[in-house]
């Protein structure tokens, strides 16, 4: 039987962007974790914490078990709605760490998401 619960993160390859979308509305932070999680791990996924004030605290989540010997590698991808801020926590099972954000501006996000859409078509044609 699985546990639902925080995974260990790499805070050095997680990275957080902010999509600026014009004035007066929220922009949106994509945030990409990665990690090793214990054998056997799946169901990855991001959460936002609810209890946290003052900014942006997202959970890196997953199922693990029944544990295994050694660990896998994971990446997860998320994206969540608010007001900008210049640094987010990323929370795993190893610790919360501080991640710099890196902004967008509303005139680029046009040309972010194009190249965006073109990296994952390109992902999945040679995986």
């Amino acid at each position: 039987m699985g546990f639902y619960s925080k995974e260990p993160v790499n805070p050095k390859k997680t990275t957080v962007e902010y999509l600026w979308t014009g004035l007066g509305t929220p922009g949106v932070f994509i945030v990409k974790a990665e990690g090793d999680a214990p054998n056997y791990s799946y169901g990855f996924n991001l959460i936002r914490d609810p209890h946290f004030v003052g900014g942006l605290k997202i959970d890196v989540m997953g199922w693990t078990g029944p544990l295994g010997k050694g660990t896998t590698p994971y990446v997860v991808k998320g994206t969540f709605p608010g007001e900008f801020r210049q640094t987010i926590i990323i929370s795993g099972s190893n610790g919360d760490f501080p991640i710099e954000v890196k902004e967008i501006n509303h005139a680029k996000v046009d040309e972010y998401v194009k190249a965006k859409s073109q990296e994952e078509l390109h992902t999945l044609s040679t995986s």
